[in-house]
């Protein structure tokens, strides 16, 4: 690929990238929809979403959220938001820089820390494995996490080669099938499940991901079960290729994936076997070393995988 083509590839890849954080923005801050009327303490969920909202963007932009972007993005009205955010920032959870961004309080940090003491096994288990994999394909490598219908993006390790992927952060969440590790998850799955996944999330597919083709990623998911691995040749973020493979833990529902992203010439050919390689011995890794620990909300996966 000549240099002018490649620089084109990574400005789309980079464009395409900004539009699968805002999709997934977007979802963070109307997770409380997803629960459905009548739920109850609406309130409170509003301003928990408003608050890891908050905190996405915090994370991209050094001056913190724009009050702008997060009413936007919420689609809540603007005194609504204000409002809002007044209230966190009065119980610290959210801290307004002199500059007039948003970004977590130290009382969010607070919890942090102490969310530590009970974080996810596969997340504590999955880090030399991610270094591992970043140091050895130069490459973006990444931890998926199921909740329920959707995944999360638990963490991320970045290589040092040239292409840096930004369609990902930490705390992105999408609905499954949205991603390599999210389909690799889906592999485990039964025909059945597959189906009343995509049925879950049927509005969120065709409102925030029109040109996704859910047919093509049952068919994905199909060669996926008889490869023992996913390969998503850029289907969300133009570009941005990747590879996907699942956590396979004896006797626990399907919740974990590994994955690597990079741009098209670095996720085809004899390369893709290769890195499906290295993910599958560190998936194995990973799951001999959480077999034996609980995981935190094992129930609640339980209930969450009936959808």
């Amino acid at each position: 690929m000549g240099n002018e083509a490649q620089i084109r590839d990574l400005d789309r890849l980079k464009m395409r990238g900004k539009i699968m954080r805002r999709s997934a923005s977007f979802n963070v801050a109307h997770a409380v929809d997803d629960l459905g009327p009548g739920t109850g303490a609406q309130s409170i969920q509003r301003a928990l979403s408003l608050l890891g909202l908050v905190g996405v963007l915090g994370s991209e932009n050094p001056d913190g959220a724009v009050l702008s972007e997060i009413v936007a993005i919420s689609g809540r009205p603007k005194a609504s938001v204000h409002r809002m955010l007044n209230a966190l920032i009065d119980m610290g959870y959210v801290d307004r820089g002199e500059d007039g961004g948003y970004r977590l309080g130290v009382q969010s940090q607070i919890l942090g820390q102490l969310a530590q003491k009970s974080v996810d096994p596969a997340v504590v288990e999955s880090e030399s494995s991610l270094l591992r994999l970043a140091e050895l394909t130069q490459d973006t490598v990444f931890l998926t996490l199921r909740t329920g219908s959707y995944s999360i993006c638990a963490r991320r390790e970045d290589g040092f080669g040239p292409i840096f992927n930004n369609a990902l952060a930490v705390g992105d969440r999408h609905p499954l099938g949205i991603g390599a590790g999210s389909l690799a998850i889906m592999t485990r799955f039964t025909d059945a499940e597959v189906d009343a996944s995509f049925d879950a999330n049927a509005r969120i597919f065709t409102e925030r991901y029109p040109a996704v083709s859910v047919p093509a990623l049952k068919e994905i998911i199909r060669r996926g079960r008889h490869d023992g691995f996913v390969h998503n040749p850029g289907l969300f973020a133009q570009g941005s290729w990747a590879i996907g493979v699942p956590v396979r833990v004896k006797g626990r529902t399907p919740r974990a994936a590994l994955s690597i992203a990079s741009i098209e010439e670095r996720m085809t050919g004899s390369r893709v076997f290769e890195l499906a390689t290295l993910l599958q011995q560190e998936a194995r890794l990973i799951a001999e070393a959480v077999t034996d620990r609980p995981t935190p909300g094992d129930d609640l996966n339980t209930r969450e995988d009936r959808l």
